[in-house]
């Protein structure tokens, strides 16, 4: 697809991957750019080009929102990237039912409603929606297992969708490793945990899911490497227990759970 003269709505873009990918999409020609967060402060204004909304999409309502105001902006939207997620660096131990749905809410059921609410738009003009799902849909992390289980069900659902999706709607299915941002100290509680091998900026992301929009890509793996040690315990599954075995050690003798 060509980015030039594109409506976009960008979700999770006050920092990380989404910020990054709101910078990039200003070097192209008559963009518009929705850029959603809750806090939407470290948010650039450039007029008439960027437009901050605040929305919690954690919930229908917000959704809904969202795409009432890109309708008021916009008229239609050509490009959705599902970017908003959360995770849990934790030991699991008290059953706690609205700690589980709240993070199945903003990680699932927000990228899922937002793709029913795409498809229904009433244009027959082709477009494109990008969900940035996880490395660890494939490949577990000990103590992210609510993470994982979110990015694996929204995994599972992008590829079943894919055969049930109008004619015009591409789909680019994006698995990042672990992103050098506030991610993973957010999920900690502000504490510092290790940063999961493999790891790369956010800047690498968002480029390689610029390319992959410009070529239509159904998946995109930022990680080269990444891409080899998947292939590789596919077809040896003890390379992945070795992974995660490895990575609970680093969790345990830095955060002692």
């Amino acid at each position: 697809m060509d980015i030039n003269n594109k409506n976009i709505v960008i979700t999770g873009a006050s920092s990380g991957i989404g910020l990054s990918l709101l910078k990039m999409f200003l070097d192209y020609k008559d963009v518009k750019i929705i850029a959603v967060a809750r806090h939407i402060e470290t948010i650039p204004l450039v007029e008439g080009v960027v437009y901050p909304f605040s929305a919690d999409l954690s919930n229908e309502k917000g959704v809904d929102s969202l795409f009432d105001y890109a309708r008021s902006v916009f008229g239609k939207i050509d490009i959705f990237i599902a970017n908003a997620g959360y995770a849990y660096l934790e030991k699991l131990s008290t059953p706690d039912w609205k700690h589980i749905e709240d993070i199945f809410a903003l990680n699932v059921f927000s990228p899922i409603y937002s793709l029913e609410k795409f498809v229904r738009e009433n244009t027959s003009n082709p477009k494109s929606f990008v969900c940035t799902i996880s490395a660890v849909a494939q490949v577990s992390l000990p103590y992210y297992s609510l993470y994982c289980s979110t990015k694996a069900a929204l995994h599972q659902f992008i590829e079943g969708y894919r055969y049930e999706s109008p004619a015009n709607l591409h789909i680019t299915a994006v698995y990042p490793v672990a992103t050098r941002t506030s991610f993973f100290e957010k999920a900690a509680k502000e504490k510092q945990p290790p940063v999961p091998f493999f790891s790369q900026s956010s800047e690498t992301v968002a480029k390689a899911i610029v390319r992959g929009l410009e070529k239509d890509k159904k998946r995109v793996y930022p990680s080269f490497l990444f891409r080899i040690f998947n292939l590789l315990g596919q077809n040896f599954p003890f390379i992945f227990s070795l992974y995660s075995a490895s990575e609970k050690r680093k969790v345990d003798n830095n955060l002692h759970f």
